[in-house]
């Protein structure tokens, strides 16, 4: 029974967790998402630590859930759990990979951010099923751990914008899309426990029906960002080869001692991936190059690319 438990907690992380990955046009190295994911699993005891600390300061956030009611109950879970909950995940994530070079790509942040997700859901799953049952597990696999999940996309996809804007050399919406990688997650979470637990605590259906509206739309959300990044073809790093790339292209050893790549980055991105170099960046305050005529700078919101045209060829925004 227990060996059935343990693969019943198991088995929605590992399905989500291949879903992401499989999308990802450039794998990321194996011991980067190995180490992500057991950093997710390191982040729940930085939680519970937190949360201890919190509670002594402020006794509060350690109330029973019969002790709250609907108001109280909006601090309680929006601090007290999700915003601790995220920010655990997401100080790992960010000093582990942000600034690491093989975060060259758009959708690299999805995939960082959510197996660190995924492994705190992972342990928290393997937790509540070994004390609640095989009903308990259908629950979670079909709720919580793809809200888990969406929550790790929402994160990442905001820490990619935040190194694209980086790469723009736009700072200010950089910092801005780094604030967004943690409040969207932050306010997702909150409300995705605040309405489930408020149904409790009230008895009203109305919280009920709120969350399944709530739990629908933000899966959709987070798919459309899955799809919009993992279009994206842009090299946030041109002058670095991932190791996994490396790893597939043959090497030609000169007399003077160098080794030198058989094929450039940039052909082999485009051969292997049949990837189109995107056609509408250009140098701000200068000529579009397709009609010969001056064109004023214009800018993505999201990540600080320059683009002509309806969308951008960086995160793929509608302008």
């Amino acid at each position: 029974m227990a060996l059935i438990l343990l693969l019943l907690s198991i088995a929605p992380v590992v399905f989500f967790g291949f879903l992401i990955y499989n999308r990802d046009r450039e794998k990321e190295p194996t011991e980067t998402l190995i180490k992500l994911f057991f950093c997710g699993v390191g982040s729940t005891f930085l939680t519970l630590l937190i949360t201890y600390i919190l509670t002594m300061i402020f006794p509060f956030f350690g109330y029973e859930m019969d002790q709250l009611n609907i108001l109280t109950l909006i601090p309680y879970v929006f601090i007290g759990v999700a915003l601790v909950e995220e920010f655990c995940k997401w100080i790992f994530v960010y000093k582990l990979e942000y600034n690491d070079q093989e975060f060259n790509h758009l959708y690299d942040g999805i995939v960082y951010a959510t197996f660190v997700s995924l492994g705190f859901a992972c342990f928290e799953n393997i937790l509540y099923v070994f004390s609640y049952g095989i009903q308990t597990a259908i629950v979670r696999a079909l709720l919580a751990v793809p809200g888990h999940l969406c929550d790790g996309i929402m994160m990442g996809y905001y820490l990619s914008l935040a190194k694209a804007a980086l790469f723009n050399n736009n700072k200010s919406l950089s910092k801005r899309n780094l604030l967004f990688s943690l409040a969207v997650p932050t306010v997702a979470h909150g409300l995705y426990d605040y309405l489930l637990f408020a149904s409790d605590i009230s008895d009203n259906s109305i919280f009920i029906l709120l969350f399944l509206v709530f739990v629908v739309f933000f899966f959709v959300l987070a798919s459309k960002k899955v799809k919009q990044l993992e279009k994206s073809t842009i090299n946030l790093n041109p002058n670095y080869i991932s190791k996994n790339v490396r790893a597939q292209m043959q090497y030609q050893v000169y007399n003077n001692g160098y080794i030198y790549p058989q094929v450039n980055y940039q052909q082999y991105n485009v051969q292997q991936n049949n990837i189109q170099q995107p056609q509408n960046v250009y140098a701000p305050d200068s000529f579009n190059p397709y009609t010969n005529q001056e064109v004023k700078p214009k800018y993505c919101s999201n990540c600080g690319t320059p683009i002509i045209g309806k969308y951008c060829s960086n995160c793929g925004k509608e302008v």
